[in-house]
């Protein structure tokens, strides 16, 4: 990425509305790549999903267990076709090579909902922003969709930012969640 591109930001003078951003607003903020999840992965998520903290937001808010945990990353791992109601593609979000967090990305009836868990470590240095960034990038030709949702929790305010700076709007409350969606 080249230094003027980098240098756009939302709020900063030289950014347009409508200009795509691709680093989230910390300045200096890490660079993301993200690379499908594999089995080798699996004690990294199991790291994150045990972590009370990563998970507050996340169902009944409870780390998970290991049959959970095994439950969730199955499909993931299996690649259904991705026209497929339910398909996962499932990514770590890596920064210089360490896993900092994990990007999910699933096929539901009428959009792609997505979610992001970002390791404690790397809380508040723009590594959600940047995963998302990333994945709007990658996720139209994975899904041939352009079309995708989310589901936040109420109190989760530092998510709905994340999605409402990429142009996510939202559409509602249902079954204690707050809906996102962007076309």
């Amino acid at each position: 990425m080249d230094n003027a591109m980098a240098s756009k930001k939302r709020g900063d003078p030289g950014h347009r509305r409508g200009e795509r951003v691709t680093e989230d607003v910390v300045p200096g903020g890490p660079v993301v790549v993200l690379r499908p999840f594999r089995e080798e992965d699996l004690e990294f998520f199991a790291t994150l999903a045990r972590d009370e903290r990563v998970t507050r937001y996340v169902g009944d808010g409870r780390p998970w267990s290991a049959d959970q945990i095994d439950e969730r990353t199955q499909p993931a791992l299996r690649q259904d076709p991705t026209g497929q109601v339910g398909a996962a593609r499932w990514f770590i979000a890596e920064v210089n090579g360490q896993g900092v967090g994990l990007f999910v990305s699933t096929r539901r009836q009428d959009a792609i909902e997505v979610g992001y868990w970002v390791s404690p470590l790397n809380w508040g240095r723009g590594v959600a922003g940047a995963m998302l960034d990333r994945a709007l990038e990658v996720l139209p030709s994975v899904y041939e969709t352009p079309r995708l949702s989310a589901r936040v929790s109420p109190e989760n305010t530092a998510s709905a930012r994340v999605l409402t700076r990429r142009l996510f709007t939202y559409q509602g409350h249902l079954e204690g969640v707050d809906l996102y969606f962007r076309n």
